[in-house]
């Protein structure tokens, strides 16, 4: 009996065996060797196929609450959303918001896309690509599929095989994707094909990587289904034009979904404003001064700058001219340089108003929010990490800040929005900033980055004793805190200082609360208010957090508003009217009756920050140019006598040195799961980059060289190098700007530089230098793109006679320039196959293949081609290049 046992349990060992190593690597996941022959199967009960669709769009429906199984046997209640496509293209799912803010989708999800289509008569082969299980109908027939994907993401796998013999020229399949190829036989006649995915499950990233249907004549490519004329070709020359189109209107469809979603709320905000513009005009207008009329106007703000300037008797520095103005305008609003075309449309018009039309211009232009988010990554510690992002990193709240800035949301709704937390946590709501494991008292860190960012309060010595050097005490940032939490906070063993009485009392620290002692949540701050906090704003009295947030964002709350106009008048203007901007408990304002005109046009015209920007954008002291004898003068700087010049930020060298040459950054995937098999809460996923605020510290140990991102890690070694922090453990709002012999350094021979430089074939550059113009109008096109300026005669007669040889035969005669981007995927390297060595030999190759930088153009000849970009690079590490003037 006891034989029978063992041999009883050793049987169901080697059965759970068998089956998990089946499990593991399942034979669907194999690359196909011949078309399979379609089943005709009915669809198992549920809700029913559509039988009839659209034959002029893709129709999507999205079911939620799908059961998380590998089965299809479930039944569908009615769709959650419906949507159009294009085609059976599909990359990406539109974001779900709810006032205005992302939030989670369940998960999985069924996606079931349908559409009528007339496939001309003749044999045929239909070929499906994707991560998740997918089920392909035709005419309510199921004709293939793919199967439900293993789970495991252990890192001990082996690379996957991503290659395809489909074709000849076909797209390789993306990390973690499978395909499945069928024969079908078409009829000529209009058939209703049906594609159902299960998307996620088991904690996975609700990604699609990239999903298709398409259709080969025999012999032919692939061609992407679709009822409209586009033809997308399964091959890289056409797909990656066309998935670049695709996420551009996805960023116009989640915006559109943002405002739909968003009603309730903005009349919310509406009313609130109302009711405050409405009390602002009953009160005493602001007595603006007067000045003489040698004194230059443009608006109010330069006559309380004009009031002191008369006083200590100096006259101001003229206006910048219009090269030095639009260059300054644009870094300022969009982050980036001005393009040759904007600045031969802004010297086109002349005349009145045309710096005011600039100024409209760029305000409304996208790359204003863009140009934000670097600045408030800083001042809101957003610090969220690639991998394992649980170690007191927060959330990634980076698609919140940009979203908000695209709407030109409210301030004073910006920060309600960011004390309230609500919204998605690892997918770019604001209830990323609440995320701060592994810190016994996550919210007193938080609050003490709320009050320095919009309260110029720094508290953070108050986390262990009061401060020394500050009216706060540990109680202050602890009743903050327990508002944040909506429950009274105790007080850690860690906030406190080891020592006797006597010792404190030496080093001036007093620790005025215990361990274990508990603080309500109640605000600490009555001194910044005139008058009663207003209840009937708010829509859950008993919330401490929305008490929080009326109290910051209250119009009686002048520090509030006060804060951030001085921030914006910082950016802009260089220093503060009350400097440091963050920190207002010991400093006067130099200028306090232009603050409080300031404050009052934030605060009466609804919290708009465009409004503010653009009355100190309009202002002569914004437009008045460098003048170097005045910077001599006694107070001259302090009163805005002249400009100084400042250093691009690091965001700023890098998206402008990309702008000049005309290409995408051209990096990896920021994703070490790139195959998405890890649990959600494990690896997170920021895309790739196209603006240089998208990059994040990249996790990368010793030991797991696999690990590495080369493309990308040029980039942060760039931004790194001018004061970019790859981690934000705590608020910044001051860099460090100081000079180093590693900046000219990483100009002159980092890669980053040298991909910028070189004239690869998605190079705009490479298309600059096919153009039929004479060399002269080339030499003053490149100083446009990279000085904002045309070149002087002697510059102008140098890089002319430099590029003059080989010029007239510079062009390969019957080369074809294919300018598609190139998409890096790092071969299949994923978290669930680092460790192998095959990985670790892939990556060490891939590292010395970004060393080379980009695959030169061909359409050029290579003697001139290098002359060319000898010429990019000489123009880019001039010193006048990184400065704003």
């Amino acid at each position: 009996m006891m034989m029978q046992s063992v041999l009883f349990v050793l049987l169901l060992a080697l059965g759970a065996a068998s089956a998990e190593k089946a499990d593991a690597k399942p034979k669907a996941d194999a690359k196909p060797k011949a078309d399979a022959k379609p089943k005709a199967e009915p669809e198992k009960p549920g809700r029913p196929l559509p039988l009839t669709a659209p034959s002029d769009r893709i129709h999507v429906e999205i079911f939620d609450k799908i059961p998380e199984k590998k089965k299809w046997d479930f039944k569908l209640d009615e769709p959650t959303e419906t949507f159009s496509e294009q085609s059976f293209g599909i990359v990406e799912i539109p974001h779900r918001y709810r006032d205005g803010l992302r939030v989670d989708r369940s998960n999985p999800i069924l996606y079931r896309a349908s559409c009528q289509l007339t496939i001309p008569e003749g044999k045929k082969r239909l070929l499906l690509r994707g991560r998740w299980a997918t089920r392909l109908f035709i005419d309510g027939k199921k004709v293939g599929e793919l199967p439900f994907p293993h789970p495991g993401s252990g890192a001990h796998g082996e690379l996957e095989d991503l290659s395809s013999d489909l074709t000849p020229n076909i797209r390789q399949l993306f990390p973690g994707d499978r395909e499945k190829a069928v024969a079908w036989t078409s009829d000529g006649k209009r058939h209703t094909f049906v594609m159902d995915v299960i998307v996620g499950g088991r904690r996975r990233r609700l990604e699609l990587g990239e999903m298709s249907l398409s259709v080969a004549e025999p012999g032919s490519e692939f061609v992407v289904l679709s009822p409209t004329s586009q033809d997308v070709e399964l091959t890289d020359a056409s797909w990656l034009p066309y998935e670049k189109r695709f996420r551009e209107e996805m960023l116009r469809r989640n915006q559109r979904r943002r405002e739909e979603s968003d009603v309730k709320e903005r009349d919310y905000w509406k009313k609130r404003h109302d009711a405050i513009a409405q009390e602002i005009g009953k009160k005493p207008a602001i007595v603006v001064p007067t000045v003489s009329e040698e004194m230059p106007v443009h608006n109010e703000i330069d006559r309380f700058l004009g009031a002191r300037l008369q006083e200590k008797g100096l006259q101001p520095a003229g206006l910048a001219d219009d090269d030095v103005f639009l260059r300054r305008l644009t870094l300022d609003l969009r982050g980036n340089l001005p393009t040759a075309e904007e600045i031969a449309a802004f010297r086109e018009h002349r005349g009145e108003g045309r710096r005011e039309r600039a100024i409209d211009r760029l305000l409304d232009d996208p790359g204003w929010a863009d140009h934000w988010v670097g600045y408030w990554q800083d001042v809101l510690a957003e610090n969220p990490n690639l991998l394992n992002p649980t170690l007191n990193n927060t959330g990634p709240f980076r698609y919140w800040i940009h979203e908000s800035f695209l709407d030109n949301k409210p301030m004073d709704r910006f920060v309600t929005e960011l004390v309230m937390m609500r919204g998605s946590e690892r997918f770019g709501g604001p209830a990323g900033f609440g995320v701060a494991t592994q810190n016994d008292v996550p919210m007193a860190a938080k609050a003490n980055v709320l009050g320095q960012a919009f309260l110029g309060a720094k508290m953070q010595c108050a986390r262990c004793h009061d401060a020394p050097s500050h009216p706060f005490e540990q109680r202050d940032l602890f009743s903050l805190a327990a508002m944040l939490k909506r429950k009274p906070q105790s007080v850690p063993k860690s906030s406190s200082v080891p020592g006797t009485k006597e010792e404190l009392a030496e080093m001036m620290v007093t620790v005025s609360l215990k361990p274990g002692e508990k603080l309500p949540p109640v605000w600490p701050f009555e001194n910044l208010h005139g008058e009663k906090l207003r209840e009937d704003w708010l829509r859950n009295p008993k919330d401490s957090r929305e008490r929080l947030a009326l109290h910051i964002t209250s119009p009686e709350n002048e520090r509030f508003a006060g804060v951030l106009v001085n921030r914006l008048w910082h950016r802009y203007m260089g220093r503060g009217i009350v400097d440091p901007v963050d920190d207002w408990e010991s400093v006067d304002p130099t200028h306090p009756e232009l603050l409080g005109y300031l404050r009052r046009e934030l605060i009466g015209n609804g919290y708009d920050f465009k409004h503010v920007a653009r009355l100190i954008l309009s202002s002569h002291a914004y437009q008045r140019a460098v003048d170097p004898s005045l910077q001599e003068e006694e107070d001259a700087i302090e009163l805005y006598a002249t400009r100084q010049r400042r250093r691009m930020s690091a965001e700023q060298v890098v998206d402008s040195l990309f702008q000049v040459a005309g290409k995408g950054f051209g990096c990896e995937e920021l994703n070490l799961d790139i195959n998405g098999r890890r649990d959600l809460k494990n690896s997170l996923n920021f895309g790739y980059p196209t603006r240089a605020w998208q990059f994040s510290t990249l996790a990368n140990e010793r030991d797991r060289p696999s690990l590495n991102l080369p493309y990308a890690r040029t980039m942060t070694s760039l931004l790194e190098t001018f004061g970019w922090r790859n981690t934000r453990q705590n608020p910044v709002t001051y860099r460090n700007t100081e000079p180093t012999v590693l900046q000219p350094a990483s100009m002159t021979n980092g890669l980053a530089v040298h991909r910028v430089a070189q004239l690869s074939d998605d190079s705009g550059l490479t298309v600059l230098s096919m153009k039929d113009q004479p060399v002269e109008k080339l030499v003053e096109e490149l100083f446009r793109r990279t000085l904002s300026r045309d070149p002087s005669a002697s510059e102008k007669d140098l890089f002319v006679e430099y590029l003059r040889e080989g010029y007239g035969d510079r062009v390969v005669p019957g080369a074809s320039l294919e300018r598609y981007a190139p998409k890096r995927t790092r071969e299949g390297i994923s978290w669930t196959n680092h460790l192998s060595n095959k990985s670790n030999e892939l990556a060490n190759r891939l590292e010395q293949q970004a060393q080379l930088g980009d695959e030169p153009t061909e359409v050029l000849t290579p003697a001139w081609r290098e002359r060319m970009e000898d010429t990019v690079w000489t123009l880019v590490n001039t010193p006048e290049f990184v400065f704003i003037p």
